[in-house]
């Protein structure tokens, strides 16, 4: 069976057959199905822009560069298959989100929010953990992060020069 497309450029036909149709139909509705907010590797500069438009306090804005660096190198699908952390920032399933789409735990989201390339909801999260591991005791609050110790506990306002 052959369909024809009559809208092709310059007035031509072209005739499509079946599994041609078929395959172009999948690839139209899987481009349809993409989600709006895909992921994404983020420069430092739009990593320190993005904390500094959500409020985050500037004397922490290098330090959490420093950590996305460390923890995923700025993208934002990044993902550790051994310890189940997600997204730019690498926040844990284990306490802070709730693995697949459901939201939950510590800072109430999914855990596939996070691979999206809106890092809004990874800052709100940040923020919490931050808060919640100074309440018990481990100061400063990036201690939360392995990769704090050892690469971002220094100074880090290398990391946001010229941003």
């Amino acid at each position: 069976m052959f369909f024809i497309i009559r809208s092709a450029p310059h007035g031509t036909q072209i005739q499509i057959n079946m599994f041609a149709r078929v395959v172009f139909c999948i690839a139209l509705v899987g481009e349809s199905t993409v989600s709006v907010s895909e992921a994404k590797v983020y420069g430092q500069c739009e990593v320190a822009q993005a904390l500094r438009k959500w409020g985050v306090p500037e004397s922490q804005v290098a330090t959490w560069v420093c950590i996305a660096h460390a923890e995923s190198n700025f993208d934002t699908n990044a993902v550790n298959t051994n310890t189940w952390d997600y997204g730019i920032f690498q926040i844990s399933s284990i306490y802070w989100c709730e693995s697949g789409d459901s939201p939950g735990k510590g800072c109430g989201i999914s855990c596939n929010s996070l691979l999206q390339d809106d890092i809004t909801e990874d800052i709100t999260c940040i923020e919490h953990v931050y808060e919640e591991t100074e309440k018990i005791g481990q100061i400063p609050g990036f201690k939360a992060w392995t990769t704090y110790a050892g690469k971002c506990d220094g100074d880090n306002s290398a990391w946001i020069a010229g941003c």
